[in-house]
């Protein structure tokens, strides 16, 4: 089952956060920006891990704040949202459909082309000796 951690994701060269938010009939702020691009260059991220990223480029952010355009952008059509038992939302832009990997060892989620969409349990890219991600045979 060939695999892949890198798969096309929109980052910053391919979007533009304020075009896909008026696409999706929401308003262009700052805080709405900032968080799909940031999200765009950190996909499969936590609110928590996408803090420390969304205040480098806008000081005052708060937790609160990530999570609302979070759940607007989820709402919109415009992010996706995984949620795992015993492991923390994670979330990312909507793109070209893929498949994922969750790490059976840290919790990581991974992007991977199985030619099926969903989440697949195994070992990601981080913790293969490898470094490529490997899901666990059925």
């Amino acid at each position: 089952m060939p695999t892949s951690s890198t798969l096309p994701q929109p980052g910053p060269a391919s979007i533009d956060a304020g075009e896909r938010l008026r696409r999706a009939g929401l308003r262009v702020t700052t805080a709405r920006q900032v968080v799909l691009e940031t999200l765009a260059e950190q996909p499969h991220t936590t609110v928590a891990e996408l803090l420390p990223h969304v205040r480098d480029r806008l000081r005052f952010a708060s937790t609160r704040a990530i999570h609302d355009v979070l759940a607007t952008g989820v709402a919109a059509g415009l992010v996706r949202r995984f949620d795992t038992v015993g492991v923390a939302q994670r979330y990312e832009l909507t793109g070209p459909e893929h498949g994922h990997l969750l790490c059976t060892n840290c919790g990581r989620l991974d992007a991977v082309c199985t030619g099926e969409q969903g989440i697949l349990a195994g070992v990601c890219s981080h913790c293969s000796p490898d470094g490529l991600p490997h899901p666990a045979a059925h």
